[in-house]
């Protein structure tokens, strides 16, 4: 009975210690700046509050663990954020951007074809000052060409995912507007 009791003590001590898992279900805020009425999406992360601001027209909606855009001008392009648990704590070592890069490269559709790996950078950006790690792939699918970056970014015990899947001929234009949101986030 008493190591029962020292058994809940202890669960209920270290209770506080474990990290909230972030919640992608998108409520939109208004908020003014020098006059300038704005608006950004407000997540749950336990008791606070991540916001973030998706790039200018875009659409989105989201749910627990998974936010995904569109932009309005693009019906064939679709960022995504999905959020997933990891085992243990990473870091962006050698065995792990090599799992990671051959991830993305098998995430294509089954029958893509000209599969290929167009660039990795580590840290192309620091979002509230954690690392990051890119990857850039190009593929063909049903005759059309396509590119996919995927940015990974590790927090706590969770792994943050930032994709973005477009026709090869307007890529660059909408991974420069989605990298530059990702800028905007604050708590995360």
């Amino acid at each position: 009975m008493v190591n029962a009791i020292r058994i809940s003590a202890a669960l209920i001590s270290t209770a506080g210690l474990a990290y909230a898992d972030l919640d992608l279900t998108p409520r939109q805020q208004e908020y003014e700046l020098e006059g300038v009425k704005l608006h950004q999406v407000v997540f749950t992360d336990g008791e606070k509050n991540v916001t973030y601001s998706p790039p200018r027209n875009w659409q989105y909606s989201g749910n627990l663990n998974r936010f995904v855009l569109h932009p309005a001008t693009q019906s064939a392009a679709e960022g995504e954020i999905t959020a997933t648990k990891l085992a243990d704590v990473e870091n962006f070592d050698q065995a792990t951007i090599k799992r990671l890069t051959d991830k993305v490269l098998a995430s294509v559709p089954e029958d893509a074809t000209n599969v290929a790996l167009v660039s990795q950078q580590l840290n192309p950006l620091l979002i509230d000052r954690k690392e990051t790690f890119l990857v850039v792939i190009s593929y063909d699918y049903y005759n059309q060409s396509y590119q996919r970056s995927v940015m990974f970014l590790n927090r706590n015990n969770e792994q943050i995912r930032f994709q973005l899947t477009c026709y090869r001929n307007v890529f660059r234009e909408l991974q420069k507007a989605f990298e530059s949101s990702h800028y905007s986030w604050q708590n995360l």
